[in-house]
């Protein structure tokens, strides 16, 4: 979805740039500050070109990501690797404790489980301080992006729907800063240490809560989708109209200039539509940016989720059960950070095609 409204945005305004070739978009690209961008973006290990030349690439729709899906899949493998093997052997010495008698047995396998708690912790909290990273780089991208977006909303629409949605992107930033990062995190923590207590007992006493906790979670989130995207649709109907009606008044009064008044019309919709190449490009390759930056580590997480959920469904015909749940356990609350990260970054995503989308009214003034 993301990436049919790019390039339908893209088309739309490079096909109106190109036929009225008059304006130069590269000057209107050269006005803005990407210091602070490109600042933000080589904090987070971005490998790729300047942001301003992304821009130009996108608005001349020659775009080269340079994503390694292979690459990054590989690297989360090896990385996980070896707490996989040990995971294995706990399963393999559990196997082998079941020939000792019940006492001998009971304490082998609570310090086995001892152990497997510490490896699935250690694993889980390097998976947190992942994900508390893709949230805060999705919101610190969004921050060194405003300062040049919004005035390019502003030069191609007019300053009332670039005020109201620079209010809405804030709002959000807002939202994921308390309740992605600070409450549901801390909310995925909780799931993980009752799952774990689990595994100390032959019964589920904490099966309901952590079902409770994965359906707070994804409301949550879905709750938080849909009103963005509702409040971005709302907006989307009233403000860009209002500003292109202020925008066709005085296209018309520049036409009524005696001797130049066509002249002047052509050209300051020209100039309007390389203000709005211009928006969109910026927002466009912010998306790209973002998509690229936080979905390396989405995409190790994923093959985190997977591989461990893989791991539980082998071990559960011939391993103890309470070594199946800990992995089992893993495996959800790593499900459950994909999923907020993922929604996070697919709201702020569409957040910025529907602002570019709904700010091209002016192209058809």
């Amino acid at each position: 979805m993301i990436v049919f409204l790019a390039a339908l945005i893209i088309q739309k305004t490079y096909i109106y740039a190109q036929d009225e070739n008059t304006v130069n978009y590269d000057s209107l690209t050269d006005e803005a500050d990407y210091s602070e961008i490109d600042s933000t973006l080589d904090d987070y290990g971005w490998k790729g070109a300047s942001f301003k030349e992304l821009v130009r690439s996108v608005a001349s729709s020659d775009t080269d990501i340079g994503f390694n899906f292979t690459e990054t899949v590989t690297e989360a493998i090896i990385s996980n690797r070896t707490v996989l093997i040990q995971i294995l052997l706990l399963s393999i010495c559990a196997m082998f404790l079941t020939v000792l008698d019940k006492n001998a047995s009971d304490s082998a396998m609570l310090f086995i489980s001892f152990i497997l708690m510490t490896l699935i912790v250690a694993v889980f909290i390097n998976a947190a301080r992942t994900g508390y990273e893709c949230v805060q780089m999705s919101v610190d991208i969004y921050k060194a992006l405003c300062p040049v977006f919004f005035p390019a909303v502003a030069y191609s629409c007019g300053a009332s729907s670039a005020a109201a949605y620079y209010e809405i992107i804030l709002f959000l930033m807002y939202i994921v800063n308390v309740l992605v990062k600070n409450v549901l995190m801390r909310c995925n923590y909780v799931y993980m240490i009752l799952g774990m207590f689990d595994t100390f007992s032959e019964k589920d006493k904490f099966n309901k809560m952590c079902q409770l906790i994965t359906k707070i979670i994804k409301l949550s989130v879905k709750g938080m989708l849909m009103f963005f995207l509702g409040l971005n649709g709302i907006k989307s109907l009233i403000l860009p109209l209002s500003d292109s009606l202020k925008m066709s008044v005085l296209f018309k009064a520049v036409s009524m200039i005696p001797g130049i008044g066509n002249s002047a019309q052509t050209v300051s919709k020209t100039i309007a539509g390389s203000a709005v190449l211009v928006k969109n490009s910026i927002g466009v390759a912010a998306v790209i940016v973002m998509a690229v930056i936080i979905g390396i580590p989405l995409l190790k997480l994923v093959v985190m989720a997977l591989l461990y959920q893989i791991l539980g469904a082998v071990l559960e015909p011939v391993a103890d059960s309470r070594i199946v749940k800990a992995v089992l356990v893993l495996s959800g609350s790593l499900e459950n950070m994909i999923y907020m990260i993922a929604v996070t970054v697919v709201l702020m995503c569409l957040t910025m095609a529907i602002i570019c989308f709904a700010t091209n009214i002016n192209l058809y003034v």
